[in-house]
């Protein structure tokens, strides 16, 4: 019984990991994935700031989630960015959505590049 219920909740959590994955995917890297010609800044760089200041998975997941939900320049954390990209536009993703995509994000480097 202990090893089906253990089994059920691996299965249960790699469901979840692979739909953060998706919507990461799907709704992030067209415009932060992109090297040649970008639109926004990579990934990689975002993280990295993201990261020193916000290091615990809590507040990474709060402050990034909740500024991509409301872009504001005077809250971003990479003003310079804004600068040569402008400020990212509203999403209509919801705030879930956009918690598990940053949960994914720092749990995860597959999409990281040298810059």
């Amino acid at each position: 019984m202990k090893k089906g219920i253990l089994l059920i909740m691996l299965l249960l959590s790699g469901l979840s990991a692979n739909e953060n994955r998706m919507l990461f995917y799907g709704n992030c890297i067209a415009c932060h994935g992109e090297i040649r010609k970008p639109s926004a800044p990579h990934f990689a760089e975002i993280k990295g700031y993201y990261m020193l200041k916000y290091p615990t998975k809590e507040a990474f997941v709060e402050k990034m989630s909740k500024w991509v939900f409301r872009p504001n320049e005077k809250t971003a954390q990479l003003p310079h960015a804004i600068k040569k990209y402008r400020l990212m536009p509203f999403l209509s993703i919801d705030l879930d959505t956009l918690e598990k995509i940053a949960t994914y994000i720092y749990e995860n480097n597959d999409f990281m590049i040298a810059l």
